[in-house]
Parts: structure tokens; C-alpha cells; sequence
């Protein structure tokens, strides 16, 4: 009686066996497998795929990796899957390279610099075909060594002439933000912002700079409070606005989640939303819509910005790309809703 413990080790199948099932050389079965690049009669191609079939064959990618030098995979390094943000931007992106038969590798960093160094050396020891990266630090030195390896790679949310990237215009997006509550009345408007080496917080920033330089209004550092991420870090960042001793009327926060969070801050400390202060957020999450009050919030393209990072990088990965690249900036839009209003002293 055998060693049950033993495991029994199968032959796997090949493509000569696919063959021989199918009485057929080898060539045709890579015929079918690729659809091409010559032609296989209907009957001939049944055959086949039922030997495949009967067979439960496999190709064996890595092998064809190494003829073709490629390993039809993707890296994505996103920096918080907390966030409905960046999943829907890892869902559509996910979406595309599927469609176009690409495995996409997924790298959660949770915004920790090291972590993102991490993943990009293990993604480089993979010999991915590309990575596309939302960085939490500024992208070069992090991506660099993608670059020396030949790895195309594409940057979210940084506008970089040296490097394929797709952004959304943020400083439109912080103007907007602030242009609308400074024309419901506001004057003491604050800002939770995330922290310096965020690209996009530096952009909404400046567009909330701009617009109170424009409208006469002094620049007060204290309305400017830096955040992490989640909804701790948008309620503790409220609780230092509303001690102030001249605390704001309005709040923009850099994104739905911080918006959520200072919502319970001012709520906790007896205050009405937007009676006491208004409120937007920004990304228009799928719940900020549903929230007491409804969010307003400047919307954010994260579908058509997983897409079309996907299609960039896989236009690179191709070899596709023959005219030189220039960042993608998409547009965004500012999205009306009942948690804003005129402050107390204009209605």
C-alpha cells in the first residue's frame, strides 16, 4: 500500500499532446491558440479546441514569455483601496487590460512611501510589461528604476513633461470649490488639505489661494489645516478649525472621506450643517450623494482615469505610440448640493 502522504506528481500537458489528440502538428494548435498568423479551417479548429478541451490544456505563459518578452501583466500601485476613489479607478483600469488579455497585479501602499519602493522593485523582479503608479511622493526617484529596466510606466495625478501621466486639473478643482462658497457669502472659508508632497493637495491649494487673492480677501494660514487620510483624520483636522477663536463658515476638504469626518466633528460639537458651516467635499463618491445633508463636492473622473491610463499603457507596451506624449489633464466639474449655503450673517 502506497505513502498516502506522498503527493503524486503530474505530467503536464502539453502542446505535443494537444497535437497528437487532435492529429495535428504542433504549429496548427499555435495557429488556434493565437488565432493566427495563418488560417485553420472551421474543422480543423473544432478538433483542436476539443483536444484542448478533453485534455484540460494550458498554455504555459511563462515559456511563451520568455519567446516573446512579454508577460501580458500589468503593475498598479494605488495608495488606498479605503478610498471608492481609487478602487473605481483600480476597477476601470482592471476592466481595460482584461479586455485586452492583460493580468493586472494590484499594490495597495496605504500612502507609505516605503511600501511603494518596495512594490516597485518586486514588480521590476517580475518583469511586468508596465506599471501604472499613483505616487504619494514626488514619482522620479520612486519610478527610476522601472525606467532602467525598460518598463513603461505611467504616473496618476502629477503633471510631468519627462513621463507618460494623467492628472485631473486640480487647481480648477480648488477654484471651484472656493469660487462657489465665496459666492454664497463666504469670507472665512477653510481648507483640510493632505500633506505638502501630495501633488493634488499642492494644486487645490493654490486654486483656493487664487481665489481669495482675487476676491481682496488676506490669506489666513490658520483656516489651513493638514490632514491624513480617513475619516479620524477629517474630524480631528475639524476639531482644530472650530477652536479657533474666529472659526470658519465654510470648509472644503480634499476629499469625500475628510469631508465625511469633519461633518461629525461639527455635528459632535452641536453645529449645523450648512447652518452653522458648509461643507464640500471633492471626488463625488457614490455616497456623497446619499449623505444628511447631500455633499456638495467637485467630481472627480476616476473611471475615465483608469481607462485611459489603461489604454495609454498598453498603447506603450505595444508599440503603438509614435507621436511624442503630453500630459493628460481631464476635466472635473463642481457638483451642487444641500450641504452649502449662505453663512448665518447673509441670510
Amino acid at each position: 500500500m502506497g505513502n498516502l502522504s506522498t503527493p503524486i506528481k503530474m505530467r503536464r500537458v502539453t502542446r505535443k499532446d494537444v497535437a497528437a489528440r487532435a492529429g495535428v502538428s504542433t504549429a496548427v494548435v499555435s495557429y488556434v491558440l493565437n488565432d493566427g498568423p495563418r488560417p485553420v479551417s472551421p474543422a480543423t479548429r473544432q478538433r483542436v479546441e476539443q483536444a484542448i478541451h478533453e485534455l484540460n490544456y494550458f498554455p504555459n505563459e511563462l515559456a511563451r514569455g520568455l519567446r516573446t518578452q512579454q508577460t501580458l501583466t500589468i503593475g498598479l500601485i494605488i495608495p488606498n483601496l479605503a478610498n471608492p476613489i481609487h478602487a473605481e479607478i483600480a476597477i476601470s483600469l482592471q476592466s481595460t487590460c482584461i479586455e485586452q488579455g492583460y493580468l493586472v497585479l494590484l499594490c495597495h501602499s496605504r500612502h507609505d512611501p516605503e511600501q511603494e519602493r518596495r512594490y516597485v522593485q518586486m514588480l521590476r523582479v517580475k518583469h511586468v510589461d508596465g506599471v501604472i503608479i499613483n505616487p504619494s511622493q514626488p514619482p522620479l526617484p520612486l519610478i527610476e528604476p522601472l525606467l532602467q529596466a525598460g518598463i513603461h510606466t505611467v504616473v496618476l495625478q502629477h503633471d510631468l513633461m519627462e513621463i507618460p501621466c494623467i492628472a485631473a486639473d486640480d487647481l480648477l478643482g480648488g477654484r471651484l470649490a472656493a469660487k462657489h462658497l465665496l459666492g454664497l457669502g463666504h469670507r472665512r472659508m477653510a481648507l483640510i488639505r493632505r500633506t505638502p508632497g501630495s501633488a493634488t493637495s499642492i494644486r487645490r491649494h493654490e486654486g483656493y489661494r487664487q481665489v481669495l487673492a482675487e476676491a481682496g480677501i488676506p490669506y489666513d494660514p490658520a483656516l489651513v489645516v493638514e490632514s491624513g487620510p480617513g475619516l479620524a483624520a477629517g474630524y480631528g483636522a475639524m476639531q482644530i478649525l472650530l477652536a479657533l477663536p474666529d472659526p470658519p463658515t465654510a470648509v472644503i476638504a480634499h476629499n469625500d472621506l475628510l469631508a465625511l469626518g469633519a461633518m461629525h466633528a461639527i455635528r459632535a460639537a452641536g453645529l449645523g450643517i450648512p447652518g452653522d458651516v458648509s461643507v464640500v467635499g471633492y471626488d463625488d463618491t457614490a455616497t456623497s450623494a446619499y449623505l444628511e445633508p447631500p455633499l456638495t463636492t467637485v467630481k472627480f473622473p476616476a473611471e475615465e482615469m483608469g481607462r485611459e491610463a489603461a489604454q495609454l499603457l498598453l498603447r506603450l507596451v505595444q508599440h503603438t505610440v509614435s507621436e511624442p506624449l503630453r500630459p493628460l489633464i481631464l476635466p472635473i466639474e463642481l457638483v451642487v448640493r444641500a450641504s452649502t449655503a449662505p453663512p448665518l450673517a447673509n441670510r
